[in-house]
């Protein structure tokens, strides 16, 4: 798009996209006049007590409290029954979950091919039954409805949220390509006859039912893509018919080509999305790049394909995970954030010893991100010391051309020291994959329940300077700690502060092991078990821990608020005198309304976390290591250990309104600080001290990763000259900053003129935190809040 002088020039669809390529690309955005729609399909059991969608998937979103009721209510009215086989409530439920699940696929899962497609699969947002009894649903609906109201209610208080929250993990794509589901099925044959438990034997039944249904939707494919070939002519025709013996094929047996290995990746994906009840957020396919190039170089050195034919193979490919948002499209515009499916693709990144595993494919496959300029799949760029020069230029002029918005970069020396830190096989590190948005996991066997929690660190500021209570409401939340005009030193806040946070953290996690606990008992998923390594071999579903690695991770929320607001009672109350205690209490609790030179002294006159300044990092480095370390001590009863992470997602938004104004001199309702990155205005001496600071912090305790957003005037990138520092600055990130960093290369004024003409900038992505959205698709708030972002960055 070319933008009117004086704004940024946006990124934008390429116009040598291949016709094909367009078409489908078109298509997906005309909502309105396409004959295939990917809306929500609840799917019931008949039974007048079924349960087709679940709450506490969704109570980590505050903005969705208000509607959790409504959404189950309308799902399970608008469900339609399914066909039960004979003696189906005789079975354990997770046998009937897996019956439930073949019957979908063999009958009321739409299939449809659209005009020009060469990568098929379509309908996969579903709401399933449950598939409970009668005795199952009222258990399951008395744990429910408290547990829900208790997280609605700790969430308005601003102390968090938390919640049973799909998704977020790689399955064992790679196995799939290498046996097909023909191996999955008789590994699992070969257990089901040693098998000896009951519990064991009813599980692997039930994986096995799941994994041979999924021929019979690949075969209701291909039979469709017969007809339709039966009606067309010339090159569609055998288009058609090809991909008729492909879906006859896969993901049945192994792939051998590349069409055949993305046909087979798409459906083995966009089943796991149907067996979750999609939306099933941040599914991600992993080392996309590593997976699929022994297919490339085969098909290349055989004469089969050429680069030309693989980039429109991967361009089709890629479009369709965007098909996520359909049931969004009804609304117009999304109102609110749109990051929720994150399905992300992981290229680059090293080997074992370091060495770099870039190649071809991931050099093709940045091109195919360039070119198509869609949301999904969220591309991450892995980089580390060894990354080449000529790729790490390459993501940086990307950065520089795209506002910054096409790949989200992680840093592999940072990443792997957390999930060492976390106990993780050494010699395996190397092969990690972010999930969502930039959340640390293994590729296959790691269920890490990211954004499962979300701890609201300012909040224990608060609370500590108002002995637990909340200056709201005026509700006793933690404990009674000393009055603060009591206090002698600073060591008498942290003693208070810490008090409070171990107690928000313990209310969170006990509410979160109850979230799971019900999801352990009443949602298994077992198709998903089967592709997850560790379930068959323990007889145990995905959601009752049978992963190999299981965690649930911890999200801090504002940690810089709340570590300015320590520096400036620190400084100014206690080493300075300047600030007296009383006069700093009184303040907050009137939002600094008749204290606004208070406000301004303690604004401008502390220590700021975010320029390497050593008094500020290192109180950031005491409560990063605090709550971290905390959280880590803790298991829910199903086995899985909590870790802390840094994701935030938006939660500053959410909760400014429920956090008292702080003593950084924030005022109620002003956004919270954002992943690891700086209050917003509070780092003025660039973004190499806001690295410093970052790698200050200690990430290794925060094995989850950490999300550190920053802004860049396009000025800054104006010629090859400028995009070189920028590498530069990215080589020396992964030395000396975190594990996940995010640019946005886009001036403010831009941005309010898309806030006023979004027609004009509908292609305009820009990074918010840990993922990419389209900006007219945010909410107002979010809008403003990375316009506030931008204007301190320019």
């Amino acid at each position: 798009m070319t933008a009117p002088a004086g704004l940024s020039r946006l990124w934008g669809p390429s116009p040598e996209l291949p016709a094909r390529v367009r078409r489908l690309r078109d298509e997906y955005f005309a909502y309105e006049t396409r004959r295939f729609h990917n809306e929500v399909l609840p799917l019931t059991t008949g039974t007048p007590w079924d349960v087709v969608w679940s709450p506490l998937a969704w109570t980590n979103v505050p903005e969705l409290h208000p509607f959790l009721a409504a959404f189950e209510d309308s799902l399970r009215a608008a469900a339609r029954p399914v066909r039960l086989p004979a003696g189906f409530w005789d079975e354990p439920l997770i046998v009937r979950a897996a019956l439930f699940f073949a019957a979908v696929l063999r009958g009321p899962l739409p299939v449809d091919i659209l005009d020009d497609e060469l990568i098929v699969g379509g309908h996969f947002c579903v709401a399933l039954s449950r598939c409970l009894t009668r005795a199952e649903a009222r258990e399951r609906a008395a744990l429910v409805a408290p547990l829900s109201a208790e997280i609605v209610r700790t969430s308005g208080l601003g102390v968090g949220n938390c919640g049973a929250v799909p998704g977020h993990l790689v399955p064992d794509y790679r196995r799939v390509l290498e046996v097909g589901f023909v191996g999955l099925a008789a590994e699992l044959k070969d257990r089901l006859g040693a098998a000896r438990r009951p519990d064991e034997r009813a599980a692997l039944r039930a994986f096995l039912i799941a994994v041979e249904a999924v021929p019979a939707l690949a075969a209701r494919y291909a039979a469709r893509a017969a007809e339709l070939a039966g009606a067309a002519s010339g090159a569609r025709r055998a288009e058609l018919l090809e991909i008729a013996r492909i879906c006859a094929k896969v993901p049945w047996q192994p792939p051998a080509t590349l069409h055949e290995a993305l046909q087979a990746l798409w459906l083995t994906h966009m089943l796991v999305m149907v067996a979750e009840s999609y939306p099933g957020p941040g599914v991600s396919f992993g080392r996309l790049d590593q997976m699929l190039l022994p297919f490339y170089e085969r098909d290349v050195a055989a004469g089969r394909l050429d680069r030309a034919r693989a980039k429109e193979l991967l361009e089709c490919f890629w479009i369709k995970p965007n098909y996520a948002y359909d049931y969004q499209a009804r609304l117009g515009r999304n109102q609110g954030i749109n990051s929720s499916f994150g399905q992300l693709v992981t290229l680059g990144g090293c080997g074992p010893r370091g060495v770099d595993r870039s190649n071809d494919l991931t050099w093709l496959m940045l091109e195919v991100i360039e070119e198509l300029n869609l949301l999904e799949p969220k591309p991450n760029v892995r980089l580390h010391a060894n990354t080449p020069a000529p790729l790490l230029e390459r993501v940086a002029a990307m950065c520089a051309a795209a506002q910054g918005a096409p790949v989200l970069l992680n840093f592999d020396e940072a990443a792997m020291a957390g999930l060492k830190w976390a106990g993780l096989p050494e010699a395996e590190l190397w092969d990690y994959a972010p999930v969502g948005c930039l959340e640390n996991t293994r590729q296959g066997d790691d269920r890490s329940g990211t954004v499962d929690v979300n701890l609201n660190l300012a909040k224990a500021v608060e609370l500590a300077l108002f002995q637990g209570r909340d200056l709201r409401t005026g509700a006793q939340l933690g404990p009674r700690t000393p009055d603060p005009l009591t206090f002698r030193s600073y060591e008498d806040l942290w003693a208070a502060f810490r008090r409070q946070l171990r107690w928000q953290t313990h209310a969170l996690i006990e509410l979160a092991d109850r979230a799971d606990a019900v999801r352990a008992r009443f949602e298994p998923t077992p198709y998903l078990s089967a592709l997850v390594g560790g379930c068959a071999e323990r007889g145990r579903d995905v959601t009752n821990a049978g992963a190999r690695f299981n965690f649930i991770t911890v999200e801090g929320v504002a940690l810089a608020t709340a570590v300015d607001s320590l520096n400036a009672v620190k400084k100014l109350c206690f080493e300075d005198g300047r600030v007296p205690m009383g006069e700093l209490v009184t303040a907050v609790r009137a939002g600094f309304t008749g204290h606004e030179l208070t406000r301004q002294v303690l604004l401008n006159k502390a220590p700021k976390y975010g320029n390497d300044d050593p008094a500020a990092d290192g109180v950031a480095r005491e409560v990063s290591r605090f709550w971290t370390e905390e959280v880590f001590h803790h298991r829910t009863a199903s086995g899985r250990r909590f870790r802390g992470g840094y994701l935030s997602w938006n939660y500053g938004i959410a909760y400014a309104p429920s956090t008292a104004a702080t003593p950084d001199g924030r005022r109620r309702g002003t956004y919270l600080s954002n992943g690891v990155a700086a209050v917003n205005g509070a780092d003025h001496t660039g973004p190499t001290a806001a690295a410093r600071s970052v790698r200050a912090l200690g990430l290794e305790t925060a094995p989850g990763g950490d999300s550190h957003t920053i802004s860049l005037s396009p000025a800054l990138t104006r010629d090859p000259e400028h995009i070189a520092k920028l590498a530069a600055f990215l080589r020396a990130y992964g030395r000396d900053g975190g594990t996940a960093l995010q640019v946005n290369i886009v001036d403010a004024a831009t941005l309010r003129a898309a806030q006023a003409n979004p027609e004009e900038y509908r292609n305009l992505l820009v990074r918010v935190t840990g993922y990419n959205a389209y900006f007219v698709h945010l909410g107002r708030e979010m809008q403003d809040e990375i316009i506030a972002r931008e204007s301190h960055g320019t």
